[in-house]
Formats: structure tokens, sequence, C-alpha cells
């Protein structure tokens, strides 16, 4: 679930790892979960790995941001910008049941983790 999470942070913005910690951590908050920052960096990197995520280090400049090559070392997380892959829409899009929350935001009736 906390995959799902991160997909949605990463998925309508290049988001650093501050925002995408927020809101993972909101996310699971609003299903009874409590997400640690490590929880979220893994499943960034498992993401990343794995091609359904991308690392970028955005620059002050009207050039298109490059992705970085593989998982940025940990101590250069907080340094890079995040972004969905298409792979990683496929997948957040192919969530359905999984997903916890209503079109308006509220969670799902009897929602459980083992969706």
């Amino acid at each position: 679930m906390i995959q799902v999470f991160v997909l949605e942070a990463i998925s309508d913005d290049y988001e650093d790892l501050e925002k995408v910690t927020k809101e993972v951590a909101d996310l699971g908050a609003r299903c009874g979960l409590s997400v640690a920052r490590e929880e979220t960096l893994s499943a960034l990197r498992h993401l990343i790995e794995t091609g359904m995520a991308s690392a970028y280090r955005l620059q002050p400049t009207p050039d298109v941001p490059k992705a970085s090559q593989g998982v940025p070392p940990d101590d250069q997380m907080d340094n890079h910008y995040f972004w969905i892959t298409e792979k990683g829409r496929e997948r957040h899009l192919a969530t359905g049941a999984e997903w916890p929350f209503r079109e308006d935001g509220t969670l799902k009736r009897n929602w459980t983790l083992s969706h």
C-alpha cells in the first residue's frame, strides 16, 4: 500500500522527498496506517529500481530535467525530486480495489489492508 501512496504523491508533479513523505504519511493516517519516513524511502527506492519512478536533480533553468541514473545514494535523496514514469502510471491506474478512498476522498466502507 505504501508504494501505491508514493505513486499517488508523485503522479502530478515533480515532488521532493519531504513532500512525498508528508503526503504518504497523511494518506496512511487517513486509513489508520502509521507510515515512517524509512518505509516511504524504501518504497521510493523500490519504485525507482523497478522503473515505476525516476529521480531528478532539478536546476533553476528552463532546461528539461534529466532523470538521474538509478536510485540516488541515501545521503542524496533529499537533493532530488521524484516523478512517476509511464510504467508507474500504468500501475497506479490499475490500483482499483486496492485504493482505499472513494472519489470524494473518504475511506471506502469496510476497507482493510488486505484489499
